[in-house]
């Protein structure tokens, strides 16, 4: 709950904030294309974990026609997108309870958020439920590799999961990795 009433307060700032262009931006572009290649003219795309709709906005843009929604534990982020968005479907809503039904699109984001989501394994279950058949879930997170990966488990952080791990909990949510991108922030001046 926490990190809920902290990304609410975060929101009328979020955008402006030094990540956005050393961290998400990158992944965003990234999550963007690896779209594109992966489902060209999607119908119906979901955000979980959509924040201020920054992404989502991106999305209209590149996916002209698809239907836009986005989902998001905190009040803050949820109004601020609305203000800042129009022509897409902004709710509050948590990764482990989509307030979607199933097999309702065929593409959804997750970037930077699977950290923050309270059972991951949960979550995954509601992606591939709303998920129509063929669809794909891009998912952009911290994984845990390399000193990393012995570090988390050393700590017991289970929050950024090892890759194995990672790929375990997706198949018993019925989904497997059909590709894999890294993203490098960058510093831009």
């Amino acid at each position: 709950m926490h990190d809920v009433e902290r990304f609410s307060r975060w929101a009328p700032t979020y955008d402006r904030h030094f990540l956005q262009r050393f961290l998400f931006t990158p992944v965003q572009e990234t999550v963007l294309r690896l779209a594109a290649e992966q489902v060209p003219q999607p119908t119906a795309i979901l955000d979980v974990g959509c924040g201020t709709g920054r992404l989502l906005r991106s999305a209209q843009a590149r996916f002209a026609g698809a239907r836009l929604d986005g989902v998001d534990p905190a009040p803050g982020m949820v109004e601020q997108a609305r203000g800042s968005s129009d022509g897409i479907n902004f709710q509050l809503g948590s990764a482990e309870k989509l307030p979607h039904p199933d097999a309702a699109f065929d593409l959804v984001f997750s970037t930077m958020t699977f950290h923050h989501w309270a059972d991951q394994q949960r979550g995954a279950a509601e992606i591939a439920r709303v998920l129509r058949t063929g669809g794909r879930w891009i998912l952009a997170d911290f994984v845990a590799t390399g000193v990393m990966a012995y570090v988390t488990r050393l700590f017991r952080v289970t929050q950024f999961p090892q890759r194995a791990r990672l790929g375990a909990m997706l198949a018993r949510a019925g989904l497997r990795v059909v590709a894999e991108r890294r993203v490098r922030a960058q510093i831009q001046v």
